[in-house]
């Protein structure tokens, strides 16, 4: 089947941005150590959806196609609405740990501990200053351990591992300059037209352009090298418009919809939490014991009325003093912020000249407390 991709200039106009949690998008992308390399998939929607209508693509090293070893379909599972899939590459066999290729996705049960430069004997620091940490070897061969550290386990945040055989198919296999794409279908479409989402950019290899060995922040540090990145909270949908995705039309990525965090941190899979959800989530998932929230935010609840509004205002009220409020749209971007009187438990916020849409309403309380809801403006 045909995969490869087209240029964009004949479709530009036709293709915009997802409707807002109305279609699936990536949440999470793991480019760790060796092959601790994962995605998390979202589906912000109200309904269950069958995944096996949508493919996972690569587009290695600036590519603009993704050929037939490098889209992957997923599988006939339903996913339910505000839940996740976690896809894992499919090296988890601990026999091929000292294949240089094969080094299998992290089960908890390898000894890690800080790495250590052979010539120096200090501490190895990643770009961002943190200290690097990976497998321990005696002898050349890698050491495993009967304790058990959900730390260091990514295999059991898998919902499904795919791509056991680079030769057969190497989606799974991507670096810090390969652009992933999440697909509706089974193949690209010569137009572009069924790609969802795209972390990075297509047609783009940072080791040429900027030559990094990843896209980088405003700051320049790596992205989607060495990097665990969450989709932020206020995105309620896919990175697809061409102008933003494609080299050719001006597409850049320094990760301004996501948050960074270390190499090799799995703590966030398995949940996210969005705007789109339905319900208050917790931000971590455990194996063990399930949703974690680390989060200090909404433990003082607030009431807006109404919502959804269509009169131009809220009213906000709360049992503690407000002391400022806050509107964000969908991109993360800051579009409204008040200051209300300290001492005053209730504010009314004009609202004219907010467009129909979702944000988040962002309240601060006394003691730099925070809550946040979804506000529809209609």
């Amino acid at each position: 089947m045909n995969k490869f991709l087209l240029t964009f200039l004949t479709i530009f106009g036709a293709l915009a941005l997802n409707a807002q949690c109305s279609e699936l998008f990536f949440s999470e992308y793991v480019e760790g150590y060796s092959n601790n390399k994962a995605l998390e998939i979202y589906n912000p929607t109200q309904s269950a959806v069958n995944l096996s209508d949508y493919s996972i693509a690569r587009f290695s090293n600036g590519s603009t196609s993704a050929g037939d070893t490098k889209v992957i379909s997923l599988p006939n599972v339903m996913l339910e609405s505000d839940d996740v899939f976690v896809v894992v590459v499919d090296l988890i066999d601990t026999t091929l740990w000292d294949s240089q290729f094969d080094k299998p996705a992290w089960n908890g049960y390898n000894v890690i501990d800080t790495i250590f430069d052979a010539v120096t004997g200090e501490a190895l620091l990643d770009d961002d200053g943190n200290v690097q940490i990976g497998p321990i070897y005696v002898d050349g061969s890698a050491i495993f351990g009967t304790e058990y550290n959900e730390e260091y386990d990514l295999q059991c945040k898998a919902d499904v591992f795919l791509c056991p055989d680079y030769d057969t198919n190497n989606t799974m296999y991507f670096n810090g300059n390969d652009a992933m794409a999440l697909l509706l279908g089974d193949a690209v479409a010569n137009d572009g037209s069924n790609i969802l989402d795209v972390i990075g950019v297509i047609g783009e290899d940072p080791t040429s352009s900027i030559e990094e060995d990843a896209w980088v922040d405003v700051d320049g540090g790596w992205v989607t090298k060495d990097k665990t990145i969450v989709r932020n909270y206020a995105v309620a949908g896919g990175r697809n418009e061409p102008s933003m995705t494609v080299a050719s039309l001006g597409g850049t990525f320094v990760g301004a919809e996501w948050k960074k965090y270390n190499k090799n941190d799995f703590s966030y899979l398995g949940i996210h939490k969005s705007v789109c959800n339905a319900e208050e989530t917790p931000n971590q998932y455990s194996c063990s014991t399930g949703p974690v929230n680390t989060n200090p935010v909404n433990l003082v609840d607030f009431n807006v009325y109404p919502n959804p509004t269509s009169i131009g205002s809220i009213e906000i009220q709360s049992e503690e003093s407000i002391a400022s409020v806050e509107l964000i749209n969908m991109v993360g971007q800051s579009v409204l912020k008040q200051r209300i009187n300290h001492t005053s438990k209730s504010t009314m916020i004009d609202l004219q000249n907010m467009g129909s849409g979702i944000y988040v309403l962002k309240v601060q309380f006394n003691g730099n407390m925070i809550s946040t809801k979804k506000l529809i403006v209609e």
